[in-house]
């Protein structure tokens, strides 16, 4: 079996793991880092660049662990083996990172680095714009790669909303949610409607409510071809009122509330005890709900004054904001 390396949003280690062996049964988890997965994988690796969560995926040439680890040594193991480049054709750059930031080192340890791969390929090298690159990577955890690069996620922040949630950030909450098939689900704040949308790409709910206060935003839901099914209800509603819009007997509360730093919201611990006290009326008494907030210590004092339990939680970054993920039940 193959080796890989692939990045992803800080905080999901456990999530991504979960659901990478979900998509492959067979696969085998070999080392688990704080927003990096190596596994082994015998399948088509061209499925692998389908993993929505999945930043940058690696072909792994070299692994070291151990402290004191450093490029030349690193470059020095891999240029003593004779080594099999997954893309063998095009052009190629070779790149060195040091804890997620590139690095400069010197011209000796590049240009062996580079022999190495004109050596044990046809790839030609182009420093400016390559097909591939090779990757040296040194993390804080003593662990060190040698990969090539196979994959890239193209980050299109234009193509989205001003505050619209990212399609793989909704996805991962998904995953962190355990969502199942017919499930009652529900997103009352669904702004620009990344989670219900995701929603549909991971399970298939019993009925799946969508709602947001802002009637151009349920404008823009209504119209994602995903949500054009007859078990899912989107609608304009408030969400401290939802069961005056006839939403009942919810599995799940999925959402990503506001955050009240560009609205106006007066104070969160209040809003979020209203919130409590909506999805309570409409949830079953086993019902669980998702909750993503920059505001864990407000969401925190509301949940224990409502008699609301914190079953996970993780930490997370969200545009480069620090924010939590709850999955929380009475």
């Amino acid at each position: 079996m193959a080796e890989y390396i692939s990045t992803f949003i800080t905080g999901f280690g456990e999530v991504v793991s979960q659901d990478l062996q979900r998509h492959f049964p067979k696969i085998k988890i070999l080392n688990l880092f704080d927003g990096l997965i190596h596994y082994k994988f015998d399948g088509d690796s061209r499925q692998l660049s389908k993993i929505i969560y999945f930043n940058n995926t690696f072909f792994v040439l070299k692994t070291m662990k151990g402290k004191g680890l450093n490029f030349n040594s690193l470059v020095g193991a891999v240029t003593a083996e004779t080594k099999y480049f997954l893309i063998n054709k095009g052009s190629f750059r070779v790149r060195f990172v040091k804890e997620n930031q590139f690095q400069k080192v010197d011209k000796n340890i590049s240009k062996k680095a580079e022999d190495c791969v004109l050596r044990n390929s046809k790839l030609q090298l182009d420093r400016l714009s390559p097909t591939t690159e090779i990757w040296y990577s040194i993390r804080r955890e003593n662990f060190a790669f040698c990969g090539q690069l196979i994959s890239k996620r193209e980050f299109t922040e234009k193509n989205l909303n001003k505050g619209e949630l990212r399609p793989e950030f909704a996805y991962l909450m998904c995953a962190f949610a355990g969502l199942k098939n017919d499930e009652v689900i529900a997103d009352p704040f669904a702004g620009y409607g990344s989670i219900p949308n995701q929603i549909m790409g991971f399970c298939r709910p019993q009925s799946l409510y969508v709602s947001d206060i802002e009637e151009k935003q349920v404008e823009i839901i209504e119209n994602l071809p995903a949500l054009k099914k007859d078990f899912v209800r989107v609608f304009c509603g408030d969400a401290f009122e939802l069961s005056e819009n006839g939403v009942s007997e919810l599995d799940v509360v999925i959402t990503d509330p506001p955050w009240g730093f560009y609205e106006e919201i007066g104070d969160m611990t209040d809003f979020y005890k209203k919130m409590f006290a909506s999805f309570r009326r409409v949830l079953k008494s086993d019902g669980r709900m998702i909750i993503l907030t920059a505001r864990a210590d407000s969401l925190e004092e509301a949940a224990t004054a409502s008699g609301v339990k914190v079953l996970s939680s993780l930490h997370t970054l969200v545009n480069g904001k620090k924010a939590s993920l709850f999955r929380m039940s009475w």
